[in-house]
């Protein structure tokens, strides 16, 4: 990120066609948009997008998202933006139409761009009035597999106060906020976490 030069703006985007809908607009209520399972587009594949501009730049300063829903009363798709101050991060989620476009984090110097956020396979960086420079790096097959290692790893170590939890919460944290100012209301919302516990 320092070859970008002062952040301005960034782009983040994961769109995906869930291969559920079909039933959903058949009349079936698949979990993917069943409030029952406190599921839809934000807390789906958006996270990823969410997960990602929190672990780069940690909590914003505001949060503004509208969202389309549908009958069942999960999202469909939405739009996020992210407060920094100084610069903004536009998170963009459906689980109702595909996407092709990448990830952008735009800097004084340059962007960097990230194809498909969620595994993050290909980069590369582009300075400003050059030409595309390729930064992907070999992956296994199974992209899961780092994340596997390093929570076996946190496991094995009793790593309980690690850096991927605080990202979790504040993520969590932005998810409640989003579904806030959405309308979206999942039954488990009014379960005391600690009366069950």
């Amino acid at each position: 990120l320092p070859k970008l030069g002062k952040v301005r703006k960034a782009f983040i985007n994961y769109c995906q066609y869930s291969s559920r809908y079909q039933r959903y607009l058949d009349g079936e209520n698949p979990n993917t948009f069943n409030p029952a399972f406190s599921n839809g587009s934000i807390m789906d594949i958006g996270f990823y997008c969410l997960a990602s501009a929190v672990a780069l730049w940690g909590e914003p300063h505001g949060v503004t998202a509208p969202a389309s829903l549908l009958e069942s009363g999960v999202d469909a798709h939405g739009v996020v933006v992210l407060d920094y101050g100084d610069f903004s991060v536009t998170l963009q989620h459906s689980k109702v139409s595909d996407s092709v476009l990448p990830s952008e984090i735009q800097g004084e110097d340059g962007s960097l761009v990230i194809e498909k956020i969620s595994e993050c396979q290909k980069l590369s960086i582009v300075p400003r009035g050059g030409k595309a420079q390729e930064l992907t790096q070999p992956q296994h097959i199974n992209t899961m597999l780092y994340e596997a290692e390093v929570f076996a790893r946190l496991v094995e170590d009793n790593e309980v106060n690690h850096p991927g939890l605080a990202i979790s919460r504040t993520t969590a944290k932005l998810q409640t906020e989003i579904r806030r100012q959405t309308g979206v209301i999942f039954p488990a919302d009014g379960v005391n976490v600690e009366a069950v516990a």
